[in-house]
């Protein structure tokens, strides 16, 4: 191999290595952007939560560490989850929970009783066996939007509600069904929400709130 082509793969590399992100840890995840500030959530969980003997509910730094690729299926598990605000935007609010359809009972309950808007995501690599990308749109208790791509076994598209201002609806018309909403999508449906995922950055923050059910 040439000198010229041993730079070549060099700077090739640098520029891959420059472009992961955190969330490529995860063949699946979900998360929450909860429209309000971190100090109302954890006034609410803690009035909620805050005297009952099931939950263990403490200040602590968000670190990336309720499951490894994806979270478990089901809901036979204790739910952990974090509330953080992330260090590029401090006046938002983040809920990442170890549950594959993101605590979204939860996210109902909150929205209604705080009277907020939410936007929840799940978002998949589109290898994987059972692929799932979607986002919704919850105000109020009320789920205003849905729009999701799976495979069950086949690839399947799926949406209901108003269209919201971020999203690019031309995307939905392509033919292969799949790319009518993937992770590349979802990414830039939060970047125009003002959450950009892609940065390191995001997903530092001290102020977080960590709470997490020890029994039943």
């Amino acid at each position: 191999m040439s000198l010229v082509e041993r730079v070549k793969n060099a700077l090739k590399k640098k520029v891959i290595a420059k472009k992961a992100m955190q969330i490529d840890r995860f063949i699946y995840f979900t998360f929450t952007y909860l429209d309000t500030s971190l100090e109302q959530i954890k006034k609410y969980i803690l009035e909620k939560w805050g005297s009952d003997d099931k939950y263990r509910i403490i200040d602590s730094t968000f670190q990336f560490n309720l499951y490894d690729l994806c979270p478990p299926k089901g809901g036979a598990h204790f739910e952990k989850l974090y509330f953080f605000t992330p260090k590029l935007c401090k006046n938002k609010c983040i809920m990442f929970s170890n549950y594959s359809d993101g605590l979204s009972s939860l996210i109902h309950v909150l929205t209604n009783d705080l009277k907020i808007k939410a936007y929840s995501f799940r978002i998949s690599a589109n290898n994987i066996p059972e692929a799932l990308n979607e986002f919704s749109c919850i105000e109020n208790g009320e789920t205003l939007r849905t729009v999701y791509a799976m495979k069950d076994p086949k690839w399947k598209f799926y949406c209901e509600g108003e269209i919201q201002p971020f999203e690019e609806k031309e995307f939905y018309e392509r033919k292969i069904i799949k790319q009518r909403l993937n992770k590349e999508i979802l990414i830039s449906y939060c970047v125009k929400l003002g959450i950009d995922i892609r940065e390191d950055s995001f997903w530092k923050s001290q102020q977080s709130l960590f709470v997490e059910r020890i029994s039943w």
